[in-house]
């Protein structure tokens, strides 16, 4: 990882651990029925994400795995107290006994445990903590808009404020509703990304393919000397083993062509069997410029030959 570019893109949506992983699924469904619950469980899946994961980077990597989850594991726990406290103080007592036990349960999440040495530990410091953020901010927006809808369809309510609603959709209250909900927004969001992903490659094979096509054609006009070309024979010498005055019939390579693209395609034919063109800088056309290319053109009027 130390290689390779961070962007915010991976943790925001790319690998989204909501939408696109579903790593840290759980606590969403069950908790995030409100917007205030949304922010109070974001609030601690950042805050104790965030420093478990800048304190466990000290551990070494000689340790076996099994030893270090463990360690995550207890340094996410004791960073988890003063963090739960403060929560409290910020949303109130019954906002953290209504999230149950899927508060505790984040100091095990997969950020910690997973995301740590599969990708953040090979990166370097600086780039951890951006790559770490980004992640973070994925769920939280992932977290907060969930919990804003939810209790919109299901209350007519956003954090307490009453806005009008034609109709209620009490059941996103519960698991199961909540557990519906996340797989349609994950199932959206997915199709969305795969959407973009598929038309920015199309627009890149397209640019390709017409990058391609004007080389042709630049060959193409290249090689005949001149734009839309009458159907003709050409004829091609190739180098020979020896210096000869002048060519032997096994050193010409003789191919037909009705325009710039089947001439383009004939000749890497040839090219691709190792056939070689001589150059000729001594030879020149009939407007005095000089001829790249030793060869002969046999028409089919009159099939007189002219080298």
């Amino acid at each position: 990882m130390e290689n390779n570019k961070i962007s915010f893109k991976d943790g925001f949506y790319k690998q989204n651990i909501v939408f696109m992983s579903g790593l840290v699924i759980a606590p969403v469904i069950a908790c995030a029925t409100t917007l205030m619950k949304s922010l109070a469980v974001c609030m601690v899946f950042s805050l104790v994400s965030f420093f478990t994961i800048l304190i466990c980077r000290a551990v070494p990597r000689k340790i076996a795995y099994t030893l270090r989850v463990i360690i995550y594991s207890l340094a996410a726990s004791v960073i988890y107290i003063p963090v739960i406290i403060l929560t409290n103080a910020v949303f109130g007592r019954d906002i953290i006994l209504s999230a149950g036990v899927y508060l505790p349960v984040l100091v095990t999440n997969s950020l910690i445990l997973s995301k740590t040495e599969t990708r953040f530990y090979g990166e370097d410091f600086a780039d951890m903590v951006i790559d770490c953020g980004a992640f973070i901010g994925g769920f939280d927006i992932a977290c907060i808009f969930v919990g804003a809808v939810r209790e919109l369809l299901a209350n007519s309510t956003i954090g307490g404020a009453y806005i009008y609603m034609p109709f209620t959709i009490p059941a996103l209250e519960t698991t199961f509703g909540g557990f519906l909900f996340v797989g349609i927004c994950a199932g959206i969001f997915r199709g969305i990304y795969n959407y973009r992903k598929e038309k920015l490659l199309r627009a890149e094979t397209e640019e390709e393919e017409d990058t391609l096509a004007e080389y042709a054609e630049d060959m193409g006009e290249f090689l005949t000397g001149k734009k839309h070309s009458e159907p003709e024979k050409m004829k091609i010498y190739k180098a020979p083993k020896k210096r000869r005055k002048k060519p032997e019939p096994e050193d010409i390579l003789e191919m037909s062509f009705n325009d710039n693209s089947s001439l383009v395609d004939e000749f890497a034919a040839i090219v691709a069997e190792g056939a070689e063109l001589i150059p000729d800088d001594e030879k020149t056309d009939e407007s005095g410029d000089t001829e790249n290319w030793d060869y002969s053109e046999e028409t089919e009027n009159n099939g007189e030959e002219t080298e």
